[in-house]
């Protein structure tokens, strides 16, 4: 199978020739076409050129910083996908390249392997993009979920650990929304999609006892606003988006991205976080064996308050009681 960056075009942005060297031999690896040019002025002439499908830069260069070509980039009639990547020692984060528009983030000292998997998605997403747009955001958003909620199953299906997550918490979402009030079709939706942007983490991060790398923390901590940057673009429904971007947030403000508390959080993502809670610890872990509903709902009693909403924990409680099999 043609791996996504076959035949696409790359300009590779880095001061540092060998960094570049590195991204250019590993993406040519995948098939793509790459350029490589060492400083920002250069970058944004060959971008007015135009034809680029991703642009792969450095966050601080001369001439022009990689943020500031996120934002050229946008500007674009066929804006390419943009991945920023930062030294160790640089300040900007995460959170300032995806608040620019990128697509994605690597920490240096790059893995070859992590800028491959990185750009191929990066690449894939642009295209989904691209498709909502020449039919229209609003009729495309539907479809387009379906086929990311179907990549998530896939790529779910390839890890033993995480296999049908994505489909389990949507089955938990959906019998909890009633009780809530909540529309039962955008939470099963929020759902099959909400840990879209965990595709931009290693498998084999995602599973560590111990602390991930650096990178990786930084990843799962993003995930979420990533995730939700994602579906926004492909023309998601904001009450969807919000979920998405909130559902690791927690009742009494611990969670992440936002650190939101209590009604703070959108209704939409407490019962989302819930539902993923209950699906996550009812899956076998390598480091523990999966939870019954007895356990999960000591667990959803304890965390009463704490990690879920007061009429989350009440709603997912009854439903474990009627229908333990749901978590069988």
């Amino acid at each position: 199978m043609a791996s996504p960056l076959a035949a696409r075009r790359v300009l590779v942005v880095d001061d540092e020739r060998a960094v570049a060297a590195l991204v250019v031999r590993r993406l040519e690896q995948e098939g793509a076409i790459c350029s490589a040019v060492h400083s920002g002025g250069e970058a944004l002439e060959q971008m007015a050129v135009g034809g680029f499908d991703l642009v792969v830069t450095d966050a601080r260069m001369p001439g022009r910083s990689g943020l500031e070509l996120v934002d050229d980039a946008q500007q674009l009639a066929e804006a390419p996908a943009v991945i920023v990547m930062a030294a160790d020692g640089d300040r900007t984060s995460v959170a300032d390249a995806l608040a620019h528009g990128a697509d994605g983030y690597l920490r240096k000292p790059l893995d070859p392997d992590l800028v491959a998997h990185e750009a191929a998605l990066a690449v894939e997403m642009r295209e989904m993009r691209r498709t909502a747009l020449a039919v229209g955001a609003a009729k495309a958003a539907g479809p387009a979920l379906a086929v990311l909620g179907e990549i998530m199953n896939a790529f779910e299906k390839a890890d033993r650990y995480r296999a049908g997550f994505s489909a389990r918490t949507a089955r938990i979402a959906v019998a909890i929304a009633a009780p809530l009030g909540l529309d039962p079709e955008r939470l099963a939706i929020a759902a099959r999609v909400h840990d879209v942007g965990m595709l931009a983490v290693p498998v084999t991060e995602q599973h560590t006892e111990g602390k991930p790398n650096r990178t990786s923390q930084h990843l799962i901590r993003v995930h979420p606003t990533l995730g939700a940057r994602w579906i926004e673009r492909l023309g998601a429904d904001r009450s969807v988006v919000a979920a998405v971007a909130a559902h690791h947030e927690r009742d009494d403000g611990a969670g992440y991205p936002g650190g939101l508390k209590g009604e703070e959080i959108p209704p939409l993502a407490r019962a989302l976080g819930a539902a993923q809670s209950i699906a996550a610890m009812s899956a076998q872990r390598p480091w523990r064996e999966r939870r019954g509903a007895d356990a999960l709902i000591a667990e959803l009693e304890a965390g009463r308050g704490t990690q879920f909403g007061d009429a989350e924990a009440s709603a997912a409680i009854d439903i474990l009681r009627r229908t333990p099999e749901l978590v069988a």
